[in-house]
C-alpha cells in the first residue's frame, strides 16, 4: 500500500496550480513512464505517499478530489485497480468516496452526502456510499452502485445499476481494512463493471460516449469523496501489489529448479520488476528463468514492482523451502507386541527442510498410504517384515527403509480346584499353563470388589450364599498378558428359622413355617404331618418342643428351635410386659388368638388416647407412637376375637412397658 515514492508536498501544490506548469515541468519519464506526479488534488485531498491519497481526514463537512490531469479515450478499453479504504467508524461514519469520470475539469468537487460528485454532468461514477440518506432511496447497508450525471437517488433513470452490499456477504465496508476496487470498461460491449476484493458486484451496459459525455469520448478520471455531519477517514491508491503465483504442487526438492511467476497486481502497466531470489540472485524481469538453489534450506524471495507513474512498491517477502531428503523410520505400538493384538504403526520419519506429507507402507504384502495405520487384528507370533518411504510437499522422497517386528505369543491358563461349597468354608483354587504357553511371570486374580491377588494359588472362603465370578490372567516373561480364564464359584449357606414361639389350642391343626434352606428336617416328628416340609401341619394337645434342620445341596446346615404352648379350649394371649431395646429378645407386643379369628389389638396410654392398633395378629407394637420411642410405664390394652360360629370375644387389661 504504501511507496518509497514519495514528493515534497508543496511541490505537489504548487506545480498543480498550472496544468501548464505541470506539462512542463513534469516531462521526465522513467522507462516508458507517465510523469511522476500527474494527479491534481483539491479540497482536503493529500499525497500519502507516492501512489496513496488522502481524499477526507476524519473531519466534519470536507472533501477532496483526485484527478489525473491527463484524459483518457473511451474508445479503448481500461482495467483499473485501486485500494480504497472506507474508514473505521460504522455507524456514525460518512459519507462514502467515487470513482468518476468526467471531461470537464480538474477542480471537481462537492461535500456532504453527494460524495463529491452530486450535480456534476455529464459524468458516470462508481459509487461507494457508506451513509443511508433516505432522500435518495438508500438501501440500510454499505453499498456500491453506478450513476450517471452526478444524480445519487436510485431508481431514477440516471441510477444504471442499482445498489447492492459493497462487500459480498457482508453489510459495512467501514471496517478499518483496505479493499480492492478493479473498474473495468470494454468499448466493444459497452459494458462497465466494478468489483470488490475479486468479486464482481456491479455492471451496466452503456454506450459511454454517445449517451453519456456526448459523443466526446475524452474524459478526466479521478476520485471525490466527502464528509457532512458524520464523518471518516477516507482514502485510495493506484493498485500496486506485487505477488508471486502459488508455488502449490511446484516440487521445491533440492536439485530441482524453481520457476517464480509474476502475478501482482497493478493500477496500470508495470514498467520494472525488481526479485531477489535469498541466495545473492537478483533479476528485473517479469518471470526469471528456472532457479536452481546450491543448497537446501529456508529462502527469503522478495519481489517490488515499478509501475508507470514511478512509484516502487513495498517489498513483497516470501519464504519458501528447498526441500531436504527425509530420513524413513518406523515405530510401532504397543511394545512388547504380542499375538492377535492391535498393531498401530507410527512414522517416526524426520526431515532437516520440508514437510513430510505422503506415507508408502508395505504391511506384510498389503499397503497402507495412512500416516499411522492400524493392523486391527494384529499378528500371529512371529517375525514379520514392515517397510517405508515417506515423500515430502516439495517433492523429496526417502530411501525405502525395512523392519522386521518381532510379535510374540500370549501366555495362557486354566483354574482349577472349583467346587461348590459352604458360607465360612475355605476354598484353594490353583492356576495351571495351558497348552505350549511361553514362561509365565506373574499370576493376577480378580474378583469383584476386592483388590487383585497374585501368586499361582487362591485360598478364599466367604460370609454370604451367591454365585461369585473368578477370573485369571497371567503375564508372560515376554510381557504379553494372557485372555481371562473364567470361573464361576457357587457358595451356598442356610440360616434355618423355624419361626416365634407359639400358643396354639389343643387339638386344633395348626401349620409351622420354617424357612432357610433347601432341603427340611423338624425334629422330633410328633404330631407333625411330614418333617420333610418347610411348612408341615402339626396337631398336638401337649407342650412341645421341635429343632428345624435347614440344609442345602452342598450339605451346608443350620438349625433352630421353636416352642409349642398348648391352651385347653379358646382364647386370647397378651403378655403383661415386653421390652423394646433392640435386643432381639421381647421387643414386640403380638396379641395371640388361641383357636380364634384375630378382630383386632388396640394400645392406649394412661390417658385413654390411641396409640396402636392393627387388625393383623401377626403385627406388633413397638413401643413407640409416630416414629417416637414411648417411655417406660403402663398401658392398657384391649383385643377382639370371634369363634368360629361367630361369637366375639373380648378382653381388656394392662401391661408395663420397660426400657
Amino acid at each position: 500500500m504504501t511507496s518509497t515514492c514519495q514528493p515534497p508536498r508543496d511541490f505537489l501544490r504548487v506545480s498543480c496550480r498550472s496544468v501548464l506548469l505541470l506539462m512542463m515541468v513534469m516531462t521526465f519519464r522513467f522507462a516508458g513512464a507517465q510523469v511522476t506526479n500527474p494527479y491534481y488534488l483539491i479540497g482536503s485531498a493529500t499525497q500519502d505517499n507516492c501512489n496513496c491519497y488522502t481524499l477526507t481526514p476524519d473531519l466534519n463537512s470536507v472533501n477532496g478530489s483526485v484527478w489525473n490531469i491527463y484524459k483518457i479515450s473511451l474508445r479503448d478499453s481500461f482495467d483499473f485497480r485501486f485500494n480504497v479504504f472506507l474508514g473505521s467508524t460504522d455507524a456514525q461514519g460518512a459519507d462514502g468516496i467515487a470513482f468518476v469520470l468526467q471531461p470537464i475539469s480538474t477542480q471537481i468537487g462537492t461535500q456532504g452526502g453527494g460524495l463529491g460528485l452530486a450535480g456534476v454532468s455529464p459524468s458516470l461514477g462508481v459509487t461507494i456510499d457508506t451513509w443511508q440518506n433516505t432522500s435518495d432511496n438508500d438501501p440500510v447497508f454499505d453499498h456500491i452502485a453506478i450513476q450517471k450525471n452526478g444524480d445519487l437517488i436510485h431508481g431514477t433513470p440516471n441510477s444504471l445499476a442499482a445498489p447492492v452490499t459493497a462487500l459480498a456477504n457482508q453489510d459495512n465496508i467501514e471496517d478499518g481494512k483496505w479493499h480492492m476496487l478493479r473498474v473495468q470498461w470494454d468499448p466493444a460491449t459497452k459494458v462497465l463493471k466494478a468489483s470488490m476484493d475479486g468479486i464482481d458486484r456491479v455492471s451496466a451496459t452503456v454506450d459511454l460516449v454517445a449517451d453519456i459525455f456526448r459523443n466526446d469520448p475524452m474524459v478526466y478520471w479521478g476520485f471525490t469523496a466527502s464528509t457532512g455531519g458524520a464523518r471518516n477517514l477516507q482514502r485510495f491508491c493506484t493498485a500496486l501489489d506485487p505477488q508471486i503465483k502459488s508455488l502449490s504442487g511446484v516440487e521445491s526438492c533440492f536439485g530441482k529448479p524453481i520457476q517464480f511467476r509474476d502475478s501482482s497486481g497493478s493500477f496500470s502497466k508495470i514498467v520494472k520488476w525488481f526479485w531477489d531470489l535469498g541466495d545473492g540472485k537478483k533479476d528485473s524481469v517479469q518471470n526469471p528463468s528456472p532457479h536452481l538453489y546450491a543448497a537446501p534450506g529456508k529462502y527469503t524471495v522478495k519481489l517490488n514492482i515499478l509501475g508507470n507513474d514511478g512509484c516502487l512498491s513495498d517489498t513483497l517477502r516470501k519464504e519458501i523451502i528447498v526441500g531436504s531428503d527425509p530420513f524413513a523410520k518406523i515405530r510401532w505400538s504397543p511394545v512388547p507386541l504380542c499375538a492377535g493384538s492391535p498393531v498401530t504403526l507410527i512414522d517416526s520419519s524426520s526431515v532437516e527442510y520440508g514437510t513430510v506429507n505422503r506415507w508408502e507402507w508395505t504391511i506384510a504384502g498389503n499397503t497402507s498410504t495412512d500416516r499411522m495405520p492400524v493392523v486391527p487384528a494384529g499378528f500371529q507370533a512371529g517375525s514379520w517384515p514392515v517397510s517405508l518411504r515417506v515423500r515430502t510437499l516439495e517433492g523429496c522422497i526417502s530411501a525405502p527403509v525395512t523392519q522386521q517386528i518381532e510379535v510374540f505369543p500370549r501366555p495362557a491358563a486354566t483354574i482349577t480346584g472349583v467346587q461348590d461349597i459352604c458360607t465360612g468354608q475355605s476354598i484353594q483354587l490353583t492356576g495351571l499353563p495351558a497348552g505350549t504357553t511361553p514362561a509365565i511371570a506373574k499370576w493376577i486374580w480378580r474378583l469383584p470388589g476386592e483388590t487383585d491377588s497374585t501368586g499361582p494359588v487362591l485360598s478364599r472362603s466367604f460370609n454370604t450364599p451367591g454365585d461369585r465370578p473368578v477370573g485369571l490372567l497371567v503375564r508372560g516373561a515376554n510381557g504379553c498378558l494372557s485372555d481371562t480364564a473364567k470361573a464361576i464359584l457357587r457358595i451356598f449357606g442356610t440360616r434355618a428359622f423355624a419361626g416365634n414361639d407359639t400358643l396354639i389350642a389343643s387339638g386344633i391343626p395348626f401349620q409351622l413355617q420354617g424357612s432357610g434352606g433347601v432341603t427340611y428336617r423338624w425334629e422330633p416328628p410328633f404330631g407333625i404331618n411330614d418333617p420333610t416340609l418347610p411348612n408341615p401341619t402339626v396337631n398336638i394337645d401337649r407342650d412341645m418342643e421341635y429343632i428345624l434342620t435347614a440344609s442345602s445341596p452342598a450339605g451346608c446346615s443350620s438349625t433352630d428351635t421353636i416352642r409349642v404352648r398348648v391352651f385347653k379350649g379358646l382364647d386370647i394371649h397378651v403378655p403383661t410386659a415386653f421390652t423394646p431395646n433392640g435386643d432381639g429378645l421381647n421387643d414386640i407386643l403380638r396379641a395371640i388368638p388361641i383357636g380364634l379369628k384375630f378382630n383386632y389389638l388396640r394400645i392406649y396410654d394412661r390417658w385413654g388416647n390411641l396409640i396402636f392398633q392393627t387388625t393383623d395378629h401377626r403385627q406388633g407394637w413397638d413401643g413407640s407412637f409416630r416414629g417416637k420411642r414411648m417411655p417406660s410405664g403402663t398401658f392398657a390394652w384391649t383385643v377382639s376375637a370371634s369363634t368360629s360360629d361367630g361369637k366375639m370375644i373380648n378382653r381388656h387389661g394392662t401391661l408395663q412397658l420397660i426400657r
